[in-house]
């Protein structure tokens, strides 16, 4: 499968869902399915349905009056009832927003937009995967150093390392997916979340009403319940925690002073407006700030859960406003992921040159685990702990300074240590691992964009 970029949707589309227009536009439909819904229940007439759903949109209602009334009232959904009623006529009219109270619609209407990013979402996700896959099976044997607290390790391969970041992806897929259920659901239960003025038929109302919307009916309807829309931003901020650690590993191994993988966005890119020689990231550290500012969202995203009693005003202002703002920065953010994989490229040669620096000592642990059968491991780990020391002072080979070691030459030979300190020789399963994740990975692309 290969990434077409004219199927991406772009981020300006999904920044546009939560504009005002927009969000006032998925109203109006939602008042019109309601009374289509109430309708066919025989809740309300037929034919008020009808007129109701034929000026459900700015063609029969003046934006820049529903702003100014907006303004006026601050209660937009009794603004844009009112002027959905008036389009509608007095008979018609009288039908709108039957037995609904305001958080219905807005709640239930970011919902819907945050469904139409999910799925955007997961396409760029797919993405990934794609360029995941590729690079974990293209660099399945590409040697460089592992690093641990930002010093070398033990040899690895670039393609590991990409087996790593794809696994953690599959992990959000996963958490992605099964929440979708619990996400995507319509608050439809009247005033409190009772259903009192729809009686008996309130159950039925609810569960029809959500699946014409293409959303799942909760069994309470409750105002106060906003834990699953609270667990969706803390999904994306762990989503964007991976994008930005992944993206700060890339960053720093731009660095000059490491200089193993470079973003290739053409000549015309300028780095600095003073320094010429400057070729500085442009995606990497997009994606960086991207997460940062959606994980600065989650507190708010947990404190919205805790209104009073059966519903709070002030908690709703809290859980709009990071509704409004975390599904666009996300789309932001993997969006940035995914041109960063797309443009980037490896110097496989100055991972070559890194690895070198560390000599032979990058592989200390092999050759204590190749003395320890004879040795004990602890007496092999001392041993070739001290012998590190020695090689650093002495500036000369580990396996030269083991072999001056009485007990480690009686058990082993020279060119059995050379071998066994070659970093190509101590990969691990680096390799197999890499290429069983490259595959992973391509099924996972398959599965987003199906």
């Amino acid at each position: 499968m290969k990434h077409n970029p004219q199927k991406d949707v772009p981020v300006s589309e999904i920044e546009a869902l939560f504009t005002s227009k927009t969000l006032w536009q998925t109203w109006l439909d939602i008042e019109a399915a309601l009374a289509k819904t109430q309708a066919e229940l025989g809740i309300i007439p037929e034919e008020h349905a009808l007129v109701i759903e034929q000026h459900a949109n700015f063609d029969s209602i003046d934006a820049a009056a529903l702003e100014t009334d907006i303004n006026r009232t601050r209660a937009p959904i009794v603004s844009l009832v009112k002027a959905l009623a008036d389009a509608a006529g007095p008979s018609s009219g009288a039908y709108v927003h039957w037995g609904a109270t305001t958080q219905n619609v807005m709640q239930t209407g970011r919902v819907l937009q945050m469904k139409k990013a999910h799925e955007a979402l997961k396409s760029r996700l797919g993405n990934i995967f794609m360029s995941l896959s590729r690079l974990a099976r293209d660099e399945a044997e590409t040697l460089c150093a592992g690093r641990t607290n930002n010093r070398h390790a033990l040899p690895i391969t670039f393609g590991f390392k990409v087996a790593a970041w794809i696994e953690e992806f599959l992990r959000h897929e996963e958490r992605l997916l099964s929440a979708e259920h619990r996400v995507f659901t319509a608050s439809w239960g009247g005033a409190i979340g009772a259903m009192h003025a729809f009686g008996a038929q309130g159950p039925e109302l609810n569960e029809r009403f959500s699946k014409a919307l293409g959303l799942n009916p909760v069994a309470v309807p409750s105002r106060a319940a906003t834990d699953h829309i609270s667990e969706y931003i803390l999904l994306l901020g762990l989503l964007g925690a991976t994008c930005s650690k992944i993206a700060r590993e890339l960053y720093t191994l731009m660095s000059d002073e490491i200089a193993e993988v470079y973003e290739d966005l053409g000549d015309g890119v300028i780095g600095s407006s003073t320094m010429p020689q400057k070729v500085n990231s442009k995606i990497a550290v997009t994606c960086i700030a991207q997460g940062a500012r959606l994980r600065a969202l989650l507190p708010l995203a947990l404190e919205a859960m805790q209104p009073s009693h059966e519903g709070d005003a002030a908690n709703n202002q809290m859980l709009y406003s990071v509704m409004d703002q975390a599904p666009p920065l996300a789309y932001r953010m993997i969006t940035a992921m995914d041109e960063l994989l797309d443009c980037l490229k490896l110097r496989p040669e100055q991972m070559t040159k890194n690895l070198a620096l560390s000599g032979q000592f990058i592989v200390a642990e092999n050759a204590m685990m190749h003395l320890a059968p004879m040795l004990g491991r602890t007496s092999a780990h001392d041993v070739v702990h001290h012998a590190v020391e020695v090689a650093l002072n002495q500036q000369k080979e580990l396996a030269v300074v083991l072999m001056d070691v009485p007990e480690v030459s009686r058990v082993t030979s020279l060119d059995a240590l050379m071998a066994v300190l070659s970093p190509e020789n101590y990969t691990g399963e680096s390799v197999s691992i890499a290429r069983r994740m490259a595959a992973a990975a391509a099924e996972a692309a398959e599965r987003l964009q199906s």
